[in-house]
């Protein structure tokens, strides 16, 4: 068997884990972004929120009322900062996927190049096989 094909299984087992990282890297990305929309979302609804309470303290509100704002503003302010520590596990996660996507992208090209180069020393020796066995048969025939 020659060369070549003998390497195809090895490329086909490293392009199926290059697709299978791209995959995981592609999810990781979506997690990320769905995290970073939560984050916008839960510092959007906190700046209303403050608006609220400050349109409302100018109005005029009991005590009772203004610690209920304070609380929950309290809330939001850790729920917030809870969200930032998982998007930046998202991040780094997208991040060492993006790494392991690439080391398996750097081995799937090594092996496309070899392959290659196999196949161009293969095609050459057939292509010298032929003319020697063309050189043979004109030595042959009679002139």
């Amino acid at each position: 068997m020659v060369p070549s094909k003998r390497l195809q299984p090895v490329q086909r087992v490293a392009q199926s884990k290059e697709d299978e990282a791209a995959r995981e890297l592609g999810d990781s990305r979506r997690r990320m972004h769905d995290q970073e929309a939560k984050l916008g979302d839960l510092k959007r609804y906190h700046q209303e929120y403050l608006e609220r309470f400050e349109t409302t303290a100018r109005q005029g509100m009991s005590a009772k009322q203004m610690q209920e704002y304070r609380v929950f503003l309290a809330k939001l302010d850790r729920a917030i900062q809870e969200q930032e520590k998982v998007v930046l596990a998202s991040k780094n996660e997208c991040v060492t996927r993006k790494e392991q996507w690439q080391q398996k992208h750097v081995r799937t090209q090594a092996l496309g190049k070899v392959m290659d180069r196999f196949r161009t020393a293969e095609q050459k020796e057939v292509e010298k096989r032929e003319q020697a066995e063309t050189d043979d048969r004109n030595q042959r025939t009679p002139r």
